[in-house]
């Protein structure tokens, strides 16, 4: 049972032997030489690929039927019969069944976490479920009927959407949670989908990090973790830019929304991005429900760091309980004490939240209030300890989390939502390897080191520093605002010790 034919040479039945092993172990030398030409990643690439793992299931199954099979007919051939097919039910169990159980459980609950997390298969205009007319969309987000533009940010003209509607009826304010309603698998987006190379010609991954501040007390979604990360492909070096929610007259792209406002700009917090075009201004930005917010922080986030952004990754912070529980907890260096005296706890509602500094264990809920606490300090400290938390957990992550995977599959499935497809995976897991060990470079856009309140002077020195982080060539200036907001005396004097760089 252990080495299927080997029970049956050892009884003198070599053509059985044969006929038992050769299929076994030219399967195993199979992925040993595909291990060996490719690598541990190439093959775990080869795993992702769409179709192989309900594939290995089949084979899982297959060979579990075989090895028993092999050991049946055996057992019947030894003399006294009994006694072998006796101990044979004892190491089916031990031998066959349970660990065939625990490698099909694996396959299973990774393919349909992928399967939920990543669309595949029919296109995303025939999986987009078709628009509503209620005002309040049937998982609790708000949805209003509208043309979706699906040919991009470039083709929406304020001739196909007006500046400033005068028909569109004032929305009512949804009630209910913000969570549950990020967009449907496969919806369609109004920006061009991420292939199965995610990555453009400028050798360069740029992965937009949503965190939705979704909660039982939001009727909608704020996006306060805005984290761009950029992987370089050849060598896997990581930037990661954090953005910071209370960034105010932010560059909105070329289109509606711009030509809406005088000064083309958000001129409320950038975390309002999402409502702004969800619900306060839907009609100035194209595609539907969810994805029209996520689209519209999207675009300002490449206006705003002018880099392209390759794809789009949303989480609810909520989920960052159920999936650090189910990691068994996260183990984690705090730099600083964490103290604050009326912590929004999800659970237990407002409590006095401390967290020492050093070395600490932290379950789900501790992880959060530590990413999510901000009273203490700010949203700038907020920030520093969302990045450090990201890096622990990647530490964290080895070869046991393979052992644990149902858990985290089943932990994170619901809470997270991306536009990339199956079929980037490979792709993927090649370059995160890469990156899994690599140096990592911040830089938080936080005072004094940056005004919170925008000018077009002052988007471009952060598109200049974001670039020298980056070591590539800065972009075009953004198109001026008018003199008005360029002139307000609000405007803060920028650092004289501003550099580009990277943060400690």
């Amino acid at each position: 049972m252990i080495v299927p034919g080997a029970g049956h040479a050892l009884v003198g039945r070599r053509r059985l032997a044969l006929l038992f092993a050769v299929p076994v172990l030219a399967l195993g030398a199979a992925w040993v030489v595909l291990y060996m030409l490719s690598g541990r990643t190439s093959l775990l690439g080869f795993l992702l690929t769409p179709g192989v793992l309900p594939a290995v299931a089949f084979v899982n199954l297959v060979l579990a039927a075989w090895r028993i099979a092999a050991g049946l007919d055996a057992a019947r051939r030894t003399r006294p019969p009994r006694v072998a097919i006796g101990a044979l039910g004892v190491a089916a169990v031990v031998l066959v069944l349970v660990p065939h159980f625990l490698v099909g459980r694996i396959i299973g609950s990774a393919n349909d976490f992928l399967d939920s997390m990543f669309a595949s298969g029919q296109t995303a205009s025939q999986q987009e479920p078709a628009a509503t007319d209620l005002p309040i969309g049937s998982d609790g987000g708000f949805s209003l009927p509208e043309q979706d533009l699906r040919d991009g940010w470039d083709r929406a003209t304020t001739s196909e959407l007006p500046a400033e509607p005068t028909a569109e009826p004032a929305p009512r304010r949804p009630m209910g949670s913000g969570i549950g309603t990020l967009p449907p698998l496969g919806a369609a987006v109004p920006w061009a989908r991420p292939g199965a190379i995610p990555w453009g010609s400028d050798g360069r991954f740029d992965l937009l990090l949503l965190g939705s501040d979704a909660g039982a007390d939001r009727w909608s979604r704020r996006m306060d973790v805005m984290l761009l990360v950029e992987i370089d492909v050849a060598s896997g070096k990581v930037a990661m830019i954090g953005l910071p929610r209370n960034l105010q007259n932010a560059p909105f792209p070329p289109g509606p929304a711009r030509d809406a406002v005088s000064c083309g700009c958000m001129t409320g917090l950038l975390n309002e991005m999402y409502v702004e075009a969800t619900f306060t201004h839907p009609s100035r930005w194209p595609g539907t429900g969810a994805v029209k917010g996520i689209g519209a922080v999207r675009s300002m986030i490449e206006q705003l760091t002018g880099r392209p952004v390759d794809a789009v990754l949303v989480a609810d912070l909520w989920g960052v309980i159920k999936v650090v529980d189910a990691m068994g907890g996260l183990d984690i260096n705090i730099p600083a004490a964490v103290h604050d005296g009326n912590y929004p706890d999800p659970v237990l509602g407002d409590i006095v939240l401390d967290i020492p500094a050093g070395h600490q264990h932290l379950d789900g809920r501790m992880a959060l209030a530590y990413a999510r606490s901000r009273h203490q300090d700010s949203d700038y400290g907020r920030m520093a300890r969302q990045q450090t938390e990201l890096l622990a957990l990647r530490g964290q992550i080895g070869p046991a989390t393979v052992f644990n995977a149902p858990a985290l599959f089943n932990a994170a499935k619901g809470f997270a939502w991306t536009d990339l497809p199956r079929e980037a995976l490979p792709s993927l897991a090649d370059l995160f390897d890469r990156a899994a060990h690599a140096s990592v470079k911040q830089l938080r856009i936080v005072p004094s080191r940056y005004s919170s309140w925008l000018t077009p002077a002052e988007v471009t020195r952060i598109r200049t520093d974001i670039a020298a982080l980056l070591g590539v060539p800065p972009p075009p200036s953004p198109t001026a605002v008018p003199s008005d907001l360029a002139t307000a005396t609000a405007v803060p004097t920028p650092s004289a010790s501003a550099s580009a760089t990277a943060s400690p």
